[in-house]
């Protein structure tokens, strides 16, 4: 992933659901298309700052996949 990406958000809505092993605290954004703006690392994990539904929110590279 780079920076001018388009990525899906995959995670799921602040729950472990079946077949998810990641939750989201943001349910109204999963499934949504976002602009990758910026890779990063939050508490040493890999993260990406992304646009969706008009704000730049910080989500963890395994909660994305390029579309």
């Amino acid at each position: 992933m780079k920076a001018g990406d388009l990525v899906r958000i995959k995670t799921g809505s602040g729950v472990f659901e079946d077949g998810e092993d990641t939750t989201c605290y943001w349910p109204e954004s999963k499934g949504q298309i976002a602009l990758l703006i910026a890779k990063t690392t939050r508490f040493y994990i890999p993260a990406a700052k992304v646009l969706v539904l008009g704000e730049v929110v910080e989500f963890d590279i395994e909660e994305l996949e390029i579309v």
